[in-house]
């Protein structure tokens, strides 16, 4: 095996992350009581031993796929605050295009990953309905910082609350997460994006 192919074959994702991968895009897509441990056996193409070996049941899978959305979104909001080459309404709207991107992949399924999720788990699920609180309550402070450099920036109005502006805007996006999944209407995620921006000038 030469060089190029040792590199090539270290970056494939290992059979517990390919299973995770599957199972997060099945649980929004048929979602998680219509999903079976057979069936992300089948799709992910991992075997029921191994499968099992990760994962001791449907609902630690489930815990695993919340793990999976929370660190795709927070990589992509740290990216988001630490990139100051535009600026933050640019930035944000950029982020809100992979939202709806991400979204029309799924074929409209679970418009806000985490709401699905934590509407679909068990009521005895505590572990992950925990873990979905505190990805939000994590966020609101994340979001703070990054309207507070577009203040500091001058492109918002004088006078704004980075904070109470962080939890409008998260309030607004799940609105529109919501109404695009309702209505398979993807657009309406850019669109509620615009006008909010529209109202901070």
């Amino acid at each position: 095996m030469n060089r190029t192919s040792k590199k090539m074959k270290s970056v494939q994702p290992s059979n517990r992350e390919h299973a995770i991968a599957t199972a997060a895009q099945l649980f929004l897509q048929s979602g998680y009581a219509h999903t079976s441990m057979d069936d992300v056996m089948r799709e992910s193409r991992v075997s029921k031993s191994n499968i099992y070996y990760h994962f001791k049941s449907k609902e630690e899978l489930l815990l695993a796929v919340v793990e999976y959305w929370a660190y795709k979104y927070e990589t992509a909001l740290n990216e988001l605050i630490s990139s100051r080459g535009s600026s933050v309404e640019q930035r944000t709207m950029a982020f809100l295009q992979v939202l709806a991107e991400g979204f029309e992949a799924r074929n409209g399924g679970g418009g806000c990953p985490f709401v699905s999720l934590y509407v679909q788990s068990p009521g005895q699920a505590s572990e992950v309905r925990a873990r979905i609180g505190r990805f939000f309550t994590e966020l609101r402070p994340a979001l703070e910082q990054l309207f507070r450099q577009g203040a500091e920036a001058g492109e918002f109005r004088s006078g704004i609350d980075a904070a109470e502006v962080s939890t409008l805007f998260l309030t607004t996006l799940e609105g529109a997460l919501v109404l695009a999944e309702t209505t398979s209407d993807a657009s309406l995620i850019a669109q509620s994006g615009r006008s909010f921006f529209k109202m901070l000038r």
